[in-house]
């Protein structure tokens, strides 16, 4: 029997969120919505301007964004809240400076990680497509947050951070062929 009549066929990943995706993007809209929520209270804060308060405000916006695409895939099912947990863990540590950029880009890391973890459990392509486009976007603020004088590039690039996103109730598990 030719090798090609003894697989089984492999059916094609669905297009849509599934329902453990639907759990998975929830959290990371929330976080999203956190993580612009504490952007947006530096920015409000007045300790920066010029370039810095104009960076400041568009990573604002970026997270907003990346919310409001989740949003799309979510529609109703959307919680459109934020996590107070990652807001409240994060918010006391935005006083100087040196330690907003820093809080920051720990929170960009964390992003980024976390991110990781819900693509490599979401089986919908278009979830998939959105989170994966995040990703680089999150790891991008890091990297910045690495040139400025009060850090270093190593510690974007050298990402130390772990990832918050919650466990799936369905992991995802690579399709493999086992040879008979």
């Amino acid at each position: 029997m030719p090798i090609a009549k003894q697989r089984a066929p492999r059916s094609a990943p669905p297009k849509q969120p599934t329902s453990n995706d639907k759990q998975l993007l929830a959290f990371a809209q929330e976080a999203e919505l956190a993580v612009h929520d504490l952007y947006a209270t530096v920015v409000s804060s007045s300790k920066f301007t010029g370039d810095e308060a104009a960076m400041l405000s568009m990573f604002t916006e970026h997270h907003k964004a990346y919310a409001q695409a989740i949003n799309g895939l979510l529609g109703k099912e959307a919680t459109n809240r934020r996590n107070e947990s990652i807001y409240q863990t994060y918010v006391g540590q935005l006083t100087t400076m040196q330690s907003i950029y820093a809080t920051l880009q720990a929170l960009e890391n964390t992003l980024a990680k976390t991110h990781i973890d819900i693509l490599g459990n979401l089986e919908g392509i278009d979830g998939a497509q959105l989170v994966a486009s995040i990703i680089t976007a999150e790891a991008r603020h890091a990297a910045v947050f690495g040139t400025l004088p009060t850090l270093s590039l190593s510690s974007a690039l050298d990402n130390p951070a772990a990832s918050i996103a919650p466990a799936s109730s369905a992991p995802a598990t690579p399709e493999t062929t086992v040879a008979p």
